[in-house]
């Protein structure tokens, strides 16, 4: 959990890096930008799938 926690922050600051810019620049942040936040996402969103069928195995199997 605590790896999940510590990505979450990543991203976070990723996202206030990109509010940032918006308000400076205009802009809607580039494409590449872009998908370096859906990358960081997706990472995220499989290491919880992980932790939570590892969670429910543990349950299951004492």
């Amino acid at each position: 959990m605590k790896d999940l926690k510590n990505r979450l922050d990543l991203l976070e600051l990723d996202l206030k890096k990109l509010e940032k810019k918006f308000k400076e620049e205009g802009l809607a942040g580039t494409p590449e930008e872009w998908h370096h936040v859906l990358h960081m996402v997706r990472k995220i969103e499989e290491f919880a799938i992980a932790q939570l069928a590892i969670r429910k195995y543990l349950e299951e199997h004492p």
